[in-house]
């Protein structure tokens, strides 16, 4: 029940964060690990994830969601709830429903999830959660253990207890710019070692656009077991890198390979195929074709490949398995192709600690012509020899029998993925008319094609009308025409003639031109603080001209000034200027690396103000 005080407190604490419906007051995460002997040869090792968060409710008639999620190497021991009656809490059996966990893009999962609503009738209530997870297995605690939460908290205090016969890493990741404080201690009676972090006043995790992940952005803490010791006998675990190869290979070498289904399907593919690149061509561009990537979390399925022969006969598969099958292909078609692991740039992770969390994707990597390329299956109507920014500078890790090695993904040059417009305007009484013509390179290139592909049979007749248009009820486009939407090895282009209303203004002697179409990136953002890097998840070089023909019998009179930006991410220019009697507006953007550091939030958010205020300035032609 609440009272006078806690309802005071939660009003306070409304005002600093108006959009939660209830505040973390205390969060203990304890994770503790177990070897024991049950006899007769039989050990078994647990990581134990107990978790005591108390809630104090923000607003009145309201309720959070509890869940916890599990599979088939761990298990939910406990789910209680309290609620709290003068200074004691009273347990209660929550309504719990079990069921799977449903994920966009995840076709089949093991993974179940266990989940209560815990209900506030007014402001002020202090509830509380007790939730313990059991593993089973020590390769499968990759995730670690994070201080936010999706609600404010006033103190997160993350516990390690290692008993001495266990041998645990605990690695620290993204602790800069937070303050956190760690104390050891170590139990003289029973040698348990104690780690403990506490962080305070914690903001919640909110929806954020651009996210470019929270492995990436927030300060967690993860255990890397080592080694076990049982009775005197001890069991080692992921000692190092090597060990982590080595399940991931034995993984890969259990899969049936079926030479004699992928010859045949080889075959076939590169028959009338006469050069190595043609070959090689075909093979990649029919596993991008023809099986359609569909996410697998199933147990150890998460992490071995699906049989080529099951990929090939049901047209789908995960990344592993499409990685794995063009590997096959390329090798049984006789060149020096292997299977790659990487994690995509939404972390921070790299080839260094043994442990599973260590990638989420796969690839294949083929040496051929003096040169090494790295082919994404997933990465539709990507040409041959283009990497999708996703995977750029990344570390690899490649499968190359009893050892491996790594590399990385190179970046690409800033032509690579460009976007060029431009447009030719003449004035015909209060409207423009002209032509419009852009090119698209790269990782846009490859959305444009693809967001084609995906449209329904209907939409794609008049998809890029509608695509430019951009529901602009003042963009009338004439025609269109588009490069081959089925060549990946080109750039898309398209060119269209349109009639735009609503930028020309008259007053007399005088005509007053906007000759700005589309507002690139400039809005009133409220987004001045942020948990994560904003992520184009691209290289952004876009680059605008329009070329304005001055009405005869006028001149210019008044042009906006230009607005430069240069910092260290992004260069932006905008300028007005006259060539030849004609007015030229241009407008570069350049993002090199495609993020916007968190830390610069508020002042990206004021240059996107800068921008709009800009876009709203307008050329005056005189008589």
């Amino acid at each position: 029940m609440n009272n006078v005080a806690s309802v005071t407190l939660a009003t306070e604490i409304s005002k600093k964060y108006p959009d939660a419906v209830a505040y973390i007051e205390d969060n203990k995460t304890n994770i503790s690990f177990s070897a024991m002997d049950y006899g007769k040869g039989h050990e078994q090792f647990k990581i134990i994830h107990d978790e005591i968060i108390e809630y104090l409710s923000l607003k009145d008639e309201s309720s959070i969601v509890i869940s916890e999620n599990y599979d088939s190497f761990s298990s939910i021991a406990k789910m209680i709830a309290y609620t709290k009656s003068g200074n004691k809490f009273s347990s209660y059996a929550p309504n719990v429903v079990d069921k799977p966990y449903e994920a966009h893009g995840i076709f089949h999962s093991d993974v179940r999830i266990k989940a209560f609503n815990m209900y506030f009738s007014s402001k002020g209530y202090r509830d509380k959660t007790e939730i313990s997870k059991i593993y089973t297995d020590y390769r499968f605690y990759r995730s670690g253990a994070y201080f936010h939460t999706e609600l404010p908290q006033k103190k997160h205090t993350i516990s390690f207890q290692i008993p001495s016969s266990v041998e645990v890493e605990i690695h620290e990741f993204n602790f800069e710019g937070y303050n956190i404080t760690k104390n050891t201690v170590i139990d003289p009676k029973t040698t348990v070692k104690t780690v403990s972090y506490v962080m305070e006043d914690i903001r919640p995790i909110t929806t954020e656009s651009g996210n470019s992940g929270i492995s990436a952005n927030l300060p967690h803490v993860l255990p890397i077991v080592k080694s076990y010791t049982v009775k005197g006998n001890k069991t080692n675990c992921f000692q190092s890198f090597s060990d982590l190869y080595t399940f991931l290979h034995k993984l890969n070498a259990e899969v049936e390979k079926h030479p004699d289904k992928i010859q045949e399907l080889v075959t076939k593919i590169t028959a009338g195929k006469t050069t190595d690149e043609q070959k090689i061509k075909a093979l990649y561009y029919w596993v991008q074709d023809n099986i359609r990537y569909i996410a697998f979390e199933d147990g150890i399925a998460g992490f071995k490949p699906m049989a080529p022969k099951d990929v090939i006969e049901k047209k789908y598969g995960d990344c592993k398995a499409m990685a794995n099958l063009l590997t096959q292909m390329l090798v049984t078609a006789g060149y020096d192709a292997k299977f790659v692991w990487i994690h995509t740039n939404h972390s921070k992770y790299d080839c260094t600690l043994p442990f599973l969390g260590n990638f989420n994707h796969a690839i294949c990597m083929l040496k051929w012509d003096n040169k090494t390329y790295f082919l994404d299956c997933t990465e539709t109507y990507a040409a041959f020899g283009e990497n999708a920014y996703r995977i750029q500078g990344r570390p690899v890790l490649i499968e190359n029998g009893d050892t491996y090695k790594i590399e990385k993904v190179p970046l690409e040059d800033l032509l690579s993925s460009k976007y060029d417009e431009k447009v030719s305007v003449k004035i015909i009484g209060e409207k423009l008319t002209g032509l419009d013509e852009i090119t698209a390179r790269g990782d846009l290139k490859n959305q444009l094609i693809r967001s084609y592909h995906g449209a329904s049979a209907s939409d794609k007749t008049d998809y890029f009308k509608k695509y430019f248009s951009n529901t602009d009820g003042n963009l009338k486009l004439l025609d269109i025409e588009t490069s081959d939407l089925h060549n990946r090895e080109i750039p898309f282009s398209s060119k269209y003639h349109f009639e735009l209303n609503n930028q020309v203004f008259i007053d007399g002697n005088e005509l007053f031109v906007n000759l700005e179409f589309d507002n690139f990136l400039g809005k009133n953002s409220k987004d001045t603080f942020r948990l994560t890097d904003y992520t184009f998840n691209l290289i952004c070089n876009y680059s605008v001209a329009v070329t304005m023909d001055v009405p005869a019998g006028y001149k210019v009179k008044h042009m906006p000034e230009p607005y430069t930006i240069k910092n260290e991410y992004c260069t932006i220019d905008l300028a007005y200027t006259v060539v030849n009697g004609k007015v030229l507006y241009k407008k570069t953007f350049l993002f090199p690396s495609g993020v916007i550091p968190k830390a610069k939030a508020a002042e990206w958010a004021k240059i996107q103000k800068d921008l709009k205020k800009f876009y709203t300035n307008q050329i005056t032609l005189s008589k």
